[in-house]
This record gives structure tokens, C-alpha cells and sequence, in this order.
């Protein structure tokens, strides 16, 4: 048995050495499939028939009938794919050669279908250069229709019906049709009718425009006389696509609309569908009335709860990506940024960090008296807040840069009130000089520490509006495309932040840190024993001679770090021995850690030996 043409129907002759073969009677050279199987041969040659009588649906249904025979069957997945598209072979009066033409418009490329990308997977030779040859003519064709269709107002109503018989006269069914339609027209209603939308069409094809008006119909009527008509193959491929798209979209609805005929009778895909005799009284006004429902409703629930970002967001996804073809698409790439004025701040207030601490580096070489307790709280603060510049300059650290600079401001919030609450203790206890000694020792840091503190609190309160960007556009595959789309939708999802909420939380945070730290330091300086009783188990002295100064180390001439008062008692923590004298290592109440002089025999100190009971 003979292979077919599957352009024109005549009797194929193989290529030798190839997987091809040409047509004796229009030359067409086209691909093969297994001839070996002659049962598979004649399901091929069923399904072309039906396939060049533009019976696209029956033909199909044979392809996947070869397929559940034997899958690998790479010229039934093309067969599969000719249905898919409506693809009718007609002759190109340049080089009077057959072409392929589409009957069914896809909003999606050939070159992406799961048949086709299997076809490339397992064909070879000469084959394959004729499967990638039509596909991307099919491509072109599709992409030429959808350019066309989109320009097209969207339409409210499709009437499908057969216009003429066999003999060529009008048929019974496009009376009833035209009438409907001028009872829709009358009602305001946009309305594809062929035989009047598209008289304006000579000349072109009208796929484009038929495609147009069945996906944006939200009503399809069907009007028929008898089973025939409601079958004829050029009617059925309307309404058949129809309920294609009405699985997608739920607000689509076909209505059967019959005379003369028996309901039964209908085909047995409206058997679920709500039908409307046009042989009662008064169906035209209920089949207008149902219409304006359905339309209603659609219009309805199409515009609830609908807002200008949402269109805004759609009309970008919408312009994000465009089909170029070839299993290429134009993609754009979305950005989100930061206004330029905060990357103007941050920086400057970083550079002002940066510049107090080449100061601050200056002032310690000269400066022996300062402890770890006074410079590694700032270097920590400093070194959060540029950990927060780098994170808030990019989105996928951006909600990290708050935490970081609340535990930077946290840090200082502790040093300070630690800090004040010493001199504060200082001065509830009448240690005056105690106090302006920890202010004049440490006035550089606390200056320091300020200026860093006022940086970042500035920097966390401002509150910058990140923007949209469509930076670029990019040629992408379609797989690179798919990963894009993605990476832009997470940047639209994520493009809102709670800045407000996070900062008031976070700033009662900082109040109640500051509150506790400076009610947590008064209490342990208020509450912490005097030193003043004898403590039998440690060798202690006591102060005989009123205000003797503390001293950083046992040296006359070194910095004053407070005093202590007559009558007072310490423990000697060390001693360290000068011409006969001593100096001794005390720390006060309030926490000072430093040398008094015992003076020539004692004259200052008295000293106060352990118990040998001890």
C-alpha cells in the first residue's frame, strides 16, 4: 500500500537513502513514517484524507490512535501538530509550490509545542530539516495572524452558522442567523457575522479576524437547521475551537441555537449545553434576554476588584515578553532601584564615619588611658553600619539593613547609658571630681560615638521608595525566557515593603533597650555597698586623709581618674612599691579601678592586715 500525499492526497514515491519521499503528482518532497506496519499506513492515509477536508478534529483523533500504537511515531506528533494548527498546503503562485496556511490560530509558537520539541528529539537527516523548515513557516504565518488579530476590537458575540448549501443557494440557517443579529445590533452589541464583517475582507484571509472574534466573544450562537449543518466542517471548526477556549475561560458561553429539528439531534458536544428553540413564541426575546445576561455578568466580574496597579501590573507582564519566533523571544529585564539622593546620603554619611575614625585613630596613638570597654563598642557600632550601606543598597538584602542597624544603634545605646549612668551615679554620691574625670577621659569617644549615632539614625529613618526599572530587553530561548518572567514576577510580588510598621516596632524596640540599660545601670550603682566596712578575710586600707586622687597607674605626674574620701575602706587588689612607698590598686563603688598614694610612713592610707583567724 501506497503512502499519501499529505498536501495534495497523490501517491508518494520513497527517496532512496533517505527518510523522505516526493509526490508524483504535485513534486512535493515530504517526510515519512513507518511503511513497515500496514496497519499503521492506513490510519495515515485516513487521517491525511480527513486532514485535507479540513476535518482537523476527526484527523487527529486518528494521529493519537497511531500513537497509542507505537509512540515513537515521529509523523503522527506532526500530524498532531497540523490539526493543532489548521494547517492546510495550498500553491504559492511564485514558486508554484505548496505552502502551508493555518485554519487554527495558537497564542503560543509551534516551535514551543511538547509535539514538536519531540520530533526534534528524535529526527535525523534530511527529515528534520523539513520538520524545522514548515514549523518555521508556521511560525511566520501565526505570528503574522496574532500581529493582525490583536489590532481587532474585541467583539461581544460570535454567530457561527453555514451560509450556503451544496447547490450553492442560502440556507435556511443564515435567515435565522441575520435576524439575530440585527436584534444584537439593535441592542448595542458587537457582533461578528461573516457574511457582513467580513465582506469588507476580499482579498485577505480571515483567519486573523475569525480568530480575534472567537477570543474575545464572551457568546458563541450556533444556528442550525439540521444535524448536517451543525456539522459542516467549516461551521464545526468555529464552534469546536469555541469550547476549546471555554475550558481556559469559564465566563465563555456557546449557545445551540436550532429549528426544525429534533434536540437529540445536536451534536453530542452541546449534550451538556442549554439549547434554544427557535420554533417557540417569543424565543428571540428570551435568547436576547439570556444574551445580555451572560454579558453582564462577564463584564461584571471582570472589572470587580480590579485597581490601576493590578492593570498597570498586567500591561507589564503583557509587555514583558514578545514572541520573535524561531524559539526566540524579545524579553524585558525588570529592575527595582533606589532613588539616587539615598545612595547620595548613605554614602555621605558612610564617608563621615570613615573620616571620624581616622580622627579617633590619630587621637589613641597619643592617648595610653583609653580601655577596650571605650573603643570596641564603637568599632562594633561602625562596623553594623557598614554592613547596613551594603545591605540596603540591594533588594535581596534590603529588609536585612534595619535588624543590622538597630543592633549598631543598640550597641551605642548601651555605651552611653552606661556611661551617663556613671557620672549620674558620680553625682548623686557628691563624687564630683569622679565625674568630670569620666568626662573629660572619654570626651573624644562620646563625641565619636554621637556622631555615629545621629549617621544612623538618620540613615534608618529615611525612608526611600524603591522604583520600577525596565532596564533593558534581551534575546532570549525560551527556557532563559521562562527563568526571566519568573525573576521579574518575584521582583513585582516582592516590590512593596513594610517600612513603616518595621520601623515603629523596631524604634519601641530602641526606647525600651534605652530605658532598661539607663534604669538597670542607676539601680546598680545605687543599690552596690559602700566600701567602707572592714572586711577581715582581705588585706584592705582605709583613707585617713581627706580626697586623695586616684591615679591611672602608681605614678604622681600620670592622668587623675577620680578620688575617695576619708574614713573609706578598699581592698587592695595590687601594690606596687616607690622609694620606700606604696601604691595601691583599689576599685571604687562606682566602678573606677585605679593607684592611691600611701604618702611617706603612711600618712594617707592606713593599712588594715587580715585576720590570722582567716
Amino acid at each position: 500500500m501506497t503512502f499519501k500525499c499529505k498536501m495534495c492526497g497523490g501517491d508518494i514515491e520513497p527517496i532512496k537513502g533517505t527518510n523522505t519521499g516526493k509526490c508524483l503528482y504535485c513534486k512535493s518532497v515530504m517526510t515519512l513514517p513507518n511503511i513497515d506496519n500496514e496497519k499503521i499506513l492506513n490510519l495515515y492515509n485516513r487521517a491525511n484524507d480527513l486532514r485535507l477536508n479540513s476535518e482537523f478534529d476527526k484527523a487527529k483523533d486518528i494521529y493519537e490512535t497511531i500513537l497509542k500504537i507505537n509512540n515513537d511515531e515521529t509523523e503522527a506528533h506532526w500530524g498532531i501538530l497540523l490539526c493543532k494548527y489548521g494547517v492546510e498546503y495550498v500553491d504559492d503562485p511564485k514558486t508554484k509550490t505548496k505552502i502551508p496556511t493555518c485554519h487554527r490560530t495558537n497564542n503560543y509558537s509551534i516551535l514551543l509545542d511538547p509535539d514538536y520539541k519531540f520530533i526534534k528529539k528524535h529526527s535525523y537527516g534530511e527529515a528534520l530539516k523539513l520538520y524545522e523548515k514548515e514549523a518555521k513557516q508556521i511560525d511566520e504565518i501565526q505570528k503574522n495572524i496574532l500581529a493582525i488579530s490583536s489590532k481587532e476590537k474585541p467583539y461581544d458575540i460570535f454567530i457561527c452558522y453555514k451560509e450556503t448549501d451544496s447547490k450553492g443557494s442560502r440556507t435556511h440557517d443564515s435567515v435565522i442567523a441575520e435576524d439575530i443579529y440585527d436584534k444584537l445590533i439593535d441592542q448595542g452589541y458587537k457582533v461578528f457575522f461573516a457574511k457582513i464583517t467580513l465582506e469588507d475582507k476580499l482579498g485577505k484571509e480571515y483567519e486573523p479576524y475569525i480568530y480575534s472574534a472567537l477570543k474575545s466573544a464572551k457568546v458563541m450562537l450556533v444556528v442550525g437547521t439540521s444535524e448536517e449543518n451543525f456539522n459542516a466542517i467549516w461551521v464545526k471548526n468555529e464552534w469546536s475551537r469555541f469550547l476549546e477556549m471555554s475550558k481556559k475561560d469559564k465566563s465563555k458561553v456557546l449557545i445551540p441555537v436550532y429549528s426544525k429539528i429534533d434536540a437529540y439531534k445536536l451534536p453530542e458536544e452541546f449534550a451538556m449545553l442549554q439549547a434554544q428553540s427557535m420554533d417557540k413564541v417569543g424565543a428571540m426575546q428570551d435568547l436576547i434576554r439570556g444574551i445580555k445576561k451572560i454579558i453582564t455578568e462577564a463584564k461584571t466580574d471582570n472589572i470587580e476588584g480590579i485597581d490601576k496597579e493590578t492593570i498597570a501590573k498586567v500591561q507589564n507582564i503583557l509587555d514583558e515578553s514578545k514572541n520573535l519566533g524561531n524559539g526566540k523571544y524579545e524579553v524585558t529585564i525588570l529592575k527595582d532601584k533606589l532613588p539616587t539622593w539615598y545612595y547620595i546620603i548613605q554614602t555621605l554619611g558612610l564617608l563621615a564615619i570613615i573620616w571620624c575614625y581616622f580622627l579617633f585613630l590619630i587621637f589613641i596613638i597619643d592617648r595610653s588611658d583609653l580601655k577596650p570597654s571605650n573603643i570596641i563598642p564603637i568599632l562594633l557600632s561602625a562596623l553594623f553600619f557598614i554592613l547596613y550601606y551594603v545591605f540596603s543598597l540591594k533588594r535581596k538584602t534590603y529588609k536585612y539593613k534595619n535588624i543590622i542597624c538597630t543592633l549598631s544603634i543598640c550597641i551605642l545605646i548601651i555605651y552611653f547609658t552606661s556611661f551617663l549612668s556613671g557620672v549620674f551615679t558620680n553625682l548623686i554620691n557628691k563624687e564630683y571630681l569622679f565625674a568630670v574625670n569620666m568626662l573629660t577621659t572619654n570626651y573624644f569617644t562620646m563625641v565619636l560615638a554621637l556622631i555615629i549615632t545621629i549617621v544612623e539614625i538618620i540613615s534608618f529613618y529615611i525612608n526611600p521608595t524603591w522604583t520600577l526599572n525596565a532596564s533593558s530587553k534581551s534575546i532570549m530561548t525560551a527556557e532563559e525566557k521562562d527563568i526571566q518572567l519568573k525573576k521579574n514576577k518575584n521582583i513585582k510580588e516582592n516590590f512593596k515593603t513594610k517600612e513603616k510598621q518595621q520601623k515603629k516596632f523596631i524604634s519601641i524596640i530602641i526606647i525600651i533597650i534605652t530605658i532598661l540599660f539607663i534604669g538597670i545601670n542607676i539601680l546598680i550603682s545605687i543599690t552596690t555597698p559602700q566600701q567602707n566596712n572592714r572586711d577581715t578575710s582581705k588585706d584592705q586600707i582605709q583613707i585617713t586623709n581627706d580626697f586623695i586622687r586616684i591615679r591611672q597607674y602608681p605614678n604622681i605626674s600620670d592622668t587623675v581618674l577620680g578620688q575617695v574620701k576619708e574614713g573609706e575602706i578598699y581592698t587592695i587588689l595590687d601594690k606596687e612599691k616607690e622609694y620606700g612607698s606604696y601604691w595601691y590598686k583599689i576599685k571604687t563603688n562606682t566602678g573606677i579601678t585605679g593607684y592611691v598614694y600611701s604618702g611617706n610612713d603612711n600618712e594617707y592610707i592606713k593599712l588594715l592586715k587580715k585576720s590570722n583567724k582567716s
